[in-house]
């Protein structure tokens, strides 16, 4: 696997990746919610643009037999955390984060936050946020990362809380 920044030739395949992983994720939660995955591609691709525009802004590639199969973004945090959370200085949140379907379950999301806690470092950055609103994303980041910092209930509805964490970008994930 090769981990490396975003290029502008990556555009097209990555909202193909956005579309392909959202659907599978939005069909899995069965939201019923028919304008959900045309928002979340538009915010996404919002941000991609974003990364060509904005130093604040940036993307990265998981590319294996040269198929992007995976992406993160280190960017300034999001309103949800900002809302919430006293955001500390120079500390970003890891966001976009997605492992194309065909390839989960292969150590592709490990590798990808890995990577991106290495870039932190080399960033000088020492922490970051990340959050999650889909529950099977909560479970995930949750036996990755442990407990949240603040799950914020019926956020999204009854039953339907919102999850932030922060982490520390030395630390592994289990």
């Amino acid at each position: 696997m090769n981990f490396r920044p975003l290029a502008r030739e990556d555009v097209q395949p990555l909202q193909r990746l956005f579309m392909e992983s959202l659907s599978d994720l939005i069909r899995r939660e069965q939201f019923e919610d028919a304008d959900l995955l045309d928002e979340e591609v538009e915010r996404l691709n919002t941000t991609v643009q974003d990364s060509f525009e904005d130093e604040t802004v940036q993307i990265f590639v998981v590319v294996q037999d040269g198929v992007i199969v995976g992406t993160a973004a280190i960017l300034p945090p999001n309103d949800i955390i900002t809302a919430h959370v006293d955001v500390e200085p120079n500390t970003p949140e890891v966001g976009c984060m997605y492992v194309s379907p065909t390839y989960q379950r292969q150590g592709v999301g490990h590798f990808l936050i890995e990577q991106v806690k290495r870039q932190l470092s080399a960033n000088g950055q020492t922490a970051f946020y990340l959050d999650a609103g889909f529950p099977t994303s909560q479970t995930y980041w949750e036996k990755r990362l442990g407990p949240p910092l603040m799950t914020i209930e019926h956020y999204w509805g009854p039953g339907a809380p919102h999850k932030i964490w922060r982490c520390t970008a030395t630390e592994k994930e289990t």
